[in-house]
């Protein structure tokens, strides 16, 4: 079935990124609720990101996994990139924690045991994620965590401790590995987990300062 622009009716703007925006959308026709995530090409052009966009189409389109958001269309037009995503109406972990301060622990203990299972899979098939924080974490409608935006994952990694080499992830979650540029393998994404758990029961990263 081919798709497009025209075929999704755009009902808010969920969230929006350095080269893009996402946008709860209703695919016409039907009453089904997606996530359309856009990308300009100008912006990932002039910023040499291709392959990360690239990486994120080619890992979810062979992904299937109760808890990795489902990619359900990907197509293009001349100016801008196009993911259809499931839409999880209970928005991502770090909207909750900014909202109540803190995760519960048994609904922590919930949300890591789902994304542990999310990055063994990944795994199976020698690719690290990387950029594991609670903005990448959205809840679907049964209250369960998914993992989502995989433009910093990474495929082909064989290794547990070695293997990647770039520098990439966000400030407050880089591991000593990262960190030291000494190269990283598939632990990166334990030592992110570690991170994530604390997050949720804590209410902010395990070294957070207000000083740099």
């Amino acid at each position: 079935m081919k798709v497009s622009p025209d075929d999704f009716m755009p009902l808010k703007l969920l969230g929006k990124g350095s080269f893009g925006e996402v946008y709860l959308v209703r695919q016409i026709g039907t009453d089904t609720l997606y996530a359309m995530k856009v990308l300009s090409k100008s912006k990932i052009l002039g910023q040499n990101l291709l392959r990360y966009a690239k990486t994120e189409r080619d890992v979810l389109s062979y992904t299937v996994h109760k808890f990795i958001v489902a990619l359900n269309y990907a197509f293009q037009t001349k100016t801008k990139l196009f993911l259809i995503l499931d839409f999880c109406p209970g928005g991502d972990l770090g909207r909750l924690i900014s909202k109540y301060g803190k995760i519960s622990e048994d609904r922590a203990k919930l949300y890591l045991s789902e994304v542990l299972l999310a990055l063994e899979d990944l795994h199976s098939r020698d690719i690290i994620y990387r950029d594991l924080k609670p903005d990448n974490v959205v809840i679907d409608n049964e209250g369960h965590a998914l993992l989502t935006d995989f433009g910093l994952s990474k495929e082909g990694v064989l290794e547990v401790n070695e293997g990647a080499k770039s520098f990439c992830g966000s400030v407050a979650y880089l591991s000593p590995e990262m960190l030291k540029k000494a190269g990283h393998g598939k632990s990166v994404d334990w030592y992110l987990l570690g991170v994530l758990l604390y997050e949720m029961l804590v209410g902010k990263t395990p070294y957070f300062s207000d000083s740099k």
